[in-house]
């Protein structure tokens, strides 16, 4: 990976971006500025809203009110420190079927990045694989981005690791605590490990959010393989395949709308990225659309 990616039309498409909150999360929060719709009174006006039954009445515009004969209340902008963990999946499904996977994981996380680092937040990197928990140092600003950029180009492949016993390393590690966790990953994992993931990661404060990394060739996975002997790249275990093509495809489709349920489930923003699509394309315009980006 070469930050000849990064090029200044695609940096001014991320300029105009920034990273969707759903909640304020209680707990460490690093550095940055997050704006944030309050009821009452803050830092900046934003807008009027309709009052409800417990707002504060102190916030109720009563001049707006002499001339609608409706109470509204004024909401503000409130910043809010945000700090914002970027885990890459780095075991060794994400090298297969070809090396693109990871390269564009990895163009992802420099994306997401740049834009929390672009309002003023903290954003650090981790590969999830195994061995001691491998991250970034925090960055925080603009100038940043070259370094970033190094960071994540310096990342490489490693083995099979559970991930939510990784999870569960890195949390403790890393003193994860408040913010936002952003999961990059093919979701080549056994579904129950998924969950439990997520979970860990939820009860950590956390708002947790998932971009599924995927071929078109592992969507259709007939097209790698038929009847056969096949070696998972996760656990080293074979299987013998004996599988039509549509059952290949209902396998296969039937797993990944399993981790999509969940995450809707659970409110966990979820979105899938096919690596015959526009990295450009799914930043800019599915990702504000599926609660990562606004």
């Amino acid at each position: 990976m070469t930050i000849d990616w990064l090029t200044p039309a695609y940096i001014n498409r991320l300029d105009t971006l920034e990273l969707s909150i759903k909640s304020v999360r209680a707990g460490h929060r690093l550095g940055g500025r997050f704006t944030v719709s309050r009821r009452g009174s803050s830092i900046e006006f934003a807008d009027y809203a309709p009052y409800y039954a417990g707002d504060d009445i102190r916030a109720i515009d009563w001049s707006l009110y002499a001339r609608l004969e409706k109470l509204f209340v004024k909401t503000y902008k409130e910043e809010i420190a945000l700090s914002v963990e970027i885990l890459v999946d780095a075991t060794p499904s994400m090298g297969l079927p070809t090396a693109e996977k990871f390269i564009r994981a990895r163009h992802l996380a420099v994306s997401l990045g740049y834009i929390g680092i672009s309002d003023g937040h903290y954003v650090r990197f981790s590969w999830i694989k195994p061995g001691p928990i491998a991250s970034s140092p925090w960055f925080h600003q603009r100038a940043e981005l070259s370094r970033m950029a190094g960071a994540a180009d310096a990342a490489v492949l490693g083995g099979p690791v559970a991930l939510a016993e990784w999870v569960r390393r890195a949390a403790i590690s890393l003193r994860m605590h408040g913010g936002q966790a952003i999961v990059v990953t093919d979701g080549m994992v056994r579904p129950a490990e998924f969950f439990q993931a997520l979970h860990l990661l939820a009860i950590r404060n956390l708002e947790v959010k998932v971009i599924q990394v995927i071929s078109p060739q592992e969507l259709h996975p007939a097209q790698l393989s038929r009847a056969g002997m096949v070696v998972d790249a996760e656990t080293g275990d074979t299987h013998q395949l004996a599988y039509s093509t549509a059952e290949l495809e209902q396998a296969v489709t039937g797993h990944n709308e399993l981790l999509a349920r969940f995450c809707k489930r659970h409110g966990i923003a979820f979105a899938q990225h096919r690596l015959d699509e526009s990295l450009a394309s799914f930043v800019t315009n599915v990702l504000p659309h599926r609660g990562f980006l606004e």
